[in-house]
């Protein structure tokens, strides 16, 4: 009794660490194609968040500075939130004079129906040209600072705009301004 459970024992782990090894080869392979998708996505998403700029080069703790020719044209930067479903990853760019010229939701785990409706075009332009802070509100908006929440997603839509506070926060430090 005792060999045989040794002996099954043995089978198993043999089993595992070739699953193992399997996995990690397979993991060498599959790792630097995604993180060159990752990149190009993420490059494409700073072009869509501020489109003044034809050049990108990473600034400070993951903030990105946009040029167009040598001018800095503003800043692009990822910012993780919370949602109604779960967390939402929102890139931000945010032109030199402090407006937002843009976002753009990398990922999310948001109802669909409602909460993924933060990636349709109509919700994401409302946050074009705004000056903080932005108020989300229900109904139309009236004022030039008002983001129109999506019906029946008012937590996603105060998650998307408190994501654009926290990435103007953000580069506001890093230029030395509000600590």
């Amino acid at each position: 009794m005792k060999k045989e459970f040794i002996k099954l024992a043995g089978v198993l782990c043999l089993i595992t660490l070739v699953a193992a090894l399997l996995l990690a080869w397979v993991n060498g392979i599959t790792a630097p194609k995604i993180a060159l998708a990752e990149l190009k996505a993420s490059r494409h998403a700073m072009k869509q968040v501020l489109p003044e700029a034809t050049n990108f080069k990473e600034w400070e703790n993951g903030i990105f500075r946009g040029f167009n020719s040598d001018a800095t044209v503003g800043y692009c930067v990822t910012v993780v939130t919370n949602g109604y479903g779960g967390e939402l990853s929102v890139m931000v760019g945010i032109g030199e004079d402090g407006t937002v010229k843009g976002i753009e939701v990398l990922s999310h785990s948001e109802t669909a129906g409602l909460g993924a409706k933060a990636t349709d075009e109509v919700f994401k332009n409302q946050f074009a040209d705004k000056r903080l802070p932005l108020e989300v509100v229900k109904g139309k908006a009236s004022a030039d600072n008002q983001i129109e929440a999506i019906t029946g997603a008012t937590i996603t839509s105060r998650a998307v705009a408190g994501a654009v506070k926290t990435a103007a926060e953000l580069i506001e430090e890093a230029k030395g301004g509000v600590k």
